[in-house]
């Protein structure tokens, strides 16, 4: 029940503790013991640090996962795009098989590039099948992850007219058949919280329901006890602006609720924001395709606990966060600097670090995930999620060891993950997952892909010509 890392570099992301260019991590019943160099603990498994730098499990706050079979369909797609070819008529089709497969799979991705707790928006809960399949799949995945289950009634209101309701059992629309489900799921799998998976409630979007059937929504989250996420101010459209002065003026800002993007957020909004406790997850690559924005990192930091970081739509880019977090980096510096450009000034000053961005990625995440007391640092007496990046590759080698925060964000990508622990148990050993078949996962992801494929006439028929009607993007303001 012992594990000892030795002779590793550390970004421990721990403000005591700080970067420790070699260091010992000593691991005991699933607890991060001890960090200092030369523990000495004969009768624990040792692990080789050299050329590795150990970090924090990386969080991921806002993941639609169930798209994992989906993958790169909306590679070159815009908002529009992805409300008609996925909303509207890829969600239906999916199946409680695709959900799981979707669930696991993608947890898996997650695990394997370093990403050891996700926010998981499952916001396509056609029927109970397809709820108890998706926190199944994360569970035999074996991350740790806040499931947050939607409560859009998929078939009866999106960001079209109504498609009409359930052939049988209740009706989907009411509130008290959602309640119901988002009830059973809470009992049957969420009874304590000495375990890797919670409850949160992702409940709809201004855009497609009225205040107060959203208000209702946050009670119901509330009165469960559920963490909530939401999408926040994403489009800038005449008939959406403001969601987060509806929410402040419905009472509904409080240090349990994660928004997701806020990048049309206005300074009145951020303003409101201060002192909440809310926390917002910047999902840079969706954002800045799609058309939803530019990241609001300094925002953020300004406003609220922090920024943390979302990989979003896997159905339009890849999971690789140490990627995502550098691209966030260059984005903000550059940002900050555009106002000496203006003035035609050479920018003097770096306004954000490689240590801001490894935040954004593990501690705030954490706090966003309302895990920040198990995770999301190298702290002593923190449970241990960690991962060890491997520097000795021929793009790796010659990495500056003084400053492992910094060579981990700008060299570090995906394909350097070596190993990861979650909750003490090795995931990942030697670049390889461990803990699962993952041949019989990747099976089981193609097959619910060419399912998928076939249900909607092939990838060409992504959007259905002529477009589905959204009367919400008919004008943009």
């Amino acid at each position: 029940m012992r594990t000892l890392i030795r002779n590793v570099a550390a970004a421990t992301v721990d403000d005591r503790l700080g970067d420790i260019p070699r260091t010992d991590i000593l691991i005991e019943d699933g607890v991060i013991r001890e960090i200092r160099p030369d523990i000495s603990a004969a009768d624990a498994e040792a692990i080789d640090g050299r050329d590795k730098i150990a970090i924090p499990g990386m969080v991921d706050t806002h993941r639609h996962t169930w798209q994992t079979a989906l993958r790169g369909i909306l590679a070159d797609g815009n908002i529009p795009d992805y409300l008609r070819g996925i909303r509207l008529h890829m969600a239906p089709l999916y199946r409680a098989d695709d959900m799981y497969a979707g669930n696991y799979v993608g947890a898996l991705d997650a695990l394997n590039s370093g990403i050891t707790t996700i926010v998981d928006y499952c916001h396509n809960i056609l029927d109970p099948d397809g709820a108890h399949a998706a926190v199944t799949g994360l569970r035999d995945a074996g991350i740790r992850a806040l499931y947050a289950h939607g409560l859009t009634p998929i078939t009866t209101n999106t960001w079209s007219q109504s498609r009409g309701g359930s052939a049988a059992g209740s009706d989907p629309a009411a509130l008290a058949t959602r309640a119901r489900l988002a009830t059973e799921i809470r009992e049957r799998y969420f009874s304590t919280d000495d375990q890797l998976l919670r409850f949160g409630i992702a409940p709809q979007e201004l855009a497609i329901a009225p205040v107060a059937d959203v208000a209702a929504e946050f009670r119901l989250a509330r009165e469960l006890g559920a963490r909530i996420t939401f999408h926040a101010n994403q489009v800038m459209v005449r008939q959406l602006f403001e969601d987060v002065e509806v929410l402040h003026a419905h009472g509904l800002l409080a240090e349990d609720l994660l928004l997701v993007h806020c990048t049309f957020n206005t300074p009145r909004e951020w303003e409101l924001l201060e002192g909440s406790g809310v926390t917002v997850s910047v999902c840079a690559e969706t954002e800045m395709q799609m058309g939803m924005g530019y990241p609001a990192i300094a925002e953020t930091t300004a406003h609220t606990p922090g920024p943390s970081l979302g990989i979003d739509c896997v159905s339009g880019n890849g999971g690789d966060m140490l990627s995502h977090a550098r691209l966030v980096l260059q984005a903000s510096r550059y940002r900050a600097d555009e106002p000496e450009y203006a003035a035609m000034r050479a920018p003097q000053r770096m306004a954000w670090t490689t240590r801001d961005a490894l935040r954004w990625a593990t501690l705030n995440g954490a706090r966003a995930a309302g895990v920040d007391h198990l995770v999301g640092s190298l702290t002593p007496g923190k449970r241990a999620d960690i991962v060890l990046v491997d520097m000795s590759g021929i793009s790796q080698v010659g990495w500056n060891r003084e400053d492992p925060s910094g060579a981990v964000i700008s060299q570090g990508n995906a394909g350097c993950i070596d190993t990861v622990f979650v909750d003490g148990k090795v995931v990942k050993r030697g670049g390889a997952l461990v803990h699962v078949d993952v041949r019989a996962a990747t099976d089981a992801l193609e097959r619910s892909h060419e399912h998928l494929y076939e249900q909607m006439g092939g990838a060409r028929s992504f959007i259905p010509q002529p477009p589905i009607d959204i009367p919400l993007y008919r004008e943009r303001a």
